[in-house]
């Protein structure tokens, strides 16, 4: 406890003094009210920024990398829409919730797509049973459309279309019907995989939907007018999106820089109005008090496969033993200070100490801190002894691991990092392998990997974001973890009404994550970037597109 109450300590100071964009609410849920200022009257407004990768899944039934919610993000929209943490009305004016919580009702407002078609409540239940189609084989399937009443028999094929709990009553009235009810719902709705496809274009351009440009059609407040692959996306103000007057920037120019320094250079020279800083080049931006940090909620760790045991090295890596030993190899107060560097904390659980419970932090409301801050050698070395003669054979053995990350410079000092902990404490050999980012989530898909180093982002505010990953046969729960007693805790939380229950049953879930550890807790992310000062309304997003930049201007 000594220690949980030092870490909470360490955060809370951290938060007070770095400077960083807080979440503070800039726009009312109800009134969606125009920010201040106004943008030049008599040239088109440009944002000049970058993305750091391709977007490699620009369907989002099918999506799930940050990259493709953040451009998705600007060019879709939702029944609801996520705004600096409030609910806002979306593609739904309105809507009225039972009294049991179970059935939402939504009335659309008048909207067009893109290309001037009337958006439709159709267009969201055909987008609803797309997701929960298996053909589909869309990452969030499991995780947020089986939260509709006979999403997982649909997607089982165990019922008919007719059966799952979502209508449309007419052009501009859908109906939803939960399992359970489920109070984050409408911050589900606001995210990518509710957002909606059409069906005459999907059907139209099949495998190539959503891959150029010119495969798509937009509800949103900007449209993809640009795509040059691995060069740059443009977007443009969607003059046909309903809110388009308080959208005060024409394009959005987003080069594709995967080196954070040459981004920041940019930045530097006036190229580009915001950029990440690199983990060794933040104390110049402090020190020119240039820096904002931002607590992401990212928890970064490493995830083994547990799927094919003839490329899982005879078993070892489904051994909990060697398991543990690698977690209790990794120093994470060391990894955090000097190699995450920008605001990171050393992660001694899995779901990070930002994310909200009932009335107080989820993990101010269940403490628990069975991780540690510092490599124990004695501890890792026992382990690996158990897993050794469980497995008959002897260190020396081992085959050599490859390390599965993306190709940016760093990851690859990340896992130089972890490779060098793992040698020099366990004698554990490992190669380090980067490819492009859709080259890796292809890898993770394929269960082509060994031990890959990997992050999770929260897609809404609330612990079931992080730990509903793992429940058996989640398409996003890439190492194919699979415990019996972990899918029945989290399966409880999600079918009682009774949020203090819910909470304790999803501490219990991830204290059986800690003690099987399908993946080792590493960090927790912290964003740290600089900003021009000519940017308004740049709001940065625990949750969604990060930045959200719909209302951001240039004074």
């Amino acid at each position: 406890m000594k220690r949980k109450t030092l870490l909470l300590v360490v955060y809370m100071l951290l938060i007070i003094s770095l400077v960083f964009t807080a979440c503070s609410p800039k726009v009312s849920p109800t009134d969606n009210a125009q920010p201040e200022g106004q943008g030049p009257a008599d040239e088109k407004m440009v944002l000049n920024l970058s993305l750091d990768a391709e977007p490699p899944q620009m369907d989002p039934q099918k999506g799930s990398d940050l990259t493709s919610i953040f451009v998705l993000g600007h060019t879709l929209e939702g029944l609801t829409r996520v705004y600096d943490g409030k609910i806002q009305p979306g593609m739904a004016e309105s809507w009225e919730v039972s009294s049991d919580g179970i059935t939402y009702t939504f009335h659309l407002r008048d909207a067009k797509w893109s290309d001037g078609t009337v958006v439709k409540a159709q267009d969201f239940e055909y987008s609803i049973i797309r997701l929960l189609d298996p053909n589909t084989a869309g990452a969030y399937s499991e995780i947020m459309g089986f939260l509709i009443k006979n999403g997982e028999k649909f997607y089982k094929n165990e019922v008919e279309k007719a059966e799952v709990g979502v209508k449309a009553i007419d052009e501009k009235t859908l109906e939803i019907q939960l399992e359970a009810p489920t109070g984050y719902f409408l911050r589900v709705l606001g995210f990518l995989p509710y957002w909606p496809s059409r069906k005459d274009i999907v059907e139209k351009y099949g495998e190539e939907f959503s891959s150029g440009a010119d495969k798509m059609v937009y509800n949103g407040p900007f449209v993809v007018q640009e795509w040059k692959h691995e060069e740059k996306i443009v977007l443009a103000k969607n003059e046909n999106y309903w809110d388009k007057d308080k959208v005060k920037a024409d394009l959005i120019d987003l080069v594709i820089i995967p080196d954070p320094k040459t981004a920041i250079s940019l930045y530097d020279t006036g190229e580009l109005l915001s950029a990440s800083i690199p983990s060794d080049m933040s104390e110049i931006y402090i020190q020119k008090g240039e820096a904002k940090f931002m607590p992401n909620g990212g928890a970064y760790y490493l995830s083994f496969n547990f799927n094919n045991k003839d490329k899982n090295m005879f078993g070892i890596l489904n051994n909990k033993n060697f398991r543990k030993a690698i977690s209790y190899a990794i120093n994470r107060e060391d990894f955090a200070k000097s190699v995450a560097k920008n605001g990171a904390l050393p992660a001694t659980r899995y779901v990070p100490p930002i994310i909200a419970g009932v009335s107080d932090k989820y993990t101010a409301e269940s403490p628990y801190d069975p991780l540690p801050l510092k490599a124990d050698e004695a501890k890792a070395k026992e382990y690996l002894g158990l897993a050794l003669k469980e497995l008959n054979t002897t260190v020396e053995k081992l085959p050599t691991f490859k390390l599965l990350t993306r190709d940016d410079a760093i990851r690859r000092t990340h896992m130089e990092a972890v490779q060098d902990m793992l040698s020099k404490t366990l004698g554990v050999r490992t190669e380090i392998v980067q490819v492009p980012k859709k080259q890796y989530f292809q890898l993770l898909d394929d269960g082509d990997f060994d031990i890959a180093y990997g992050n999770w982002f929260p897609d809404y505010d609330d612990a079931m974001t992080y730990i509903d990953v793992y429940l058996t046969g989640n398409g996003v729960n890439r190492g194919r973890f699979s415990n019996t007693a972990f899918d029945d805790m989290v399966k409880a939380a999600k079918s009682t009404p009774d949020l203090k229950l819910r909470g304790e049953k999803l501490f219990e879930a991830e204290k059986i994550l800690l003690d099987e550890l399908p993946i080792v807790p590493i960090f927790w992310g912290c964003n740290a970037y600089v900003q021009s000062d000519k940017l308004v309304n740049y709001v940065r997003s625990l949750v969604g597109a990060d930045p959200d930049l719909i209302y951001t201007y240039i004074k």
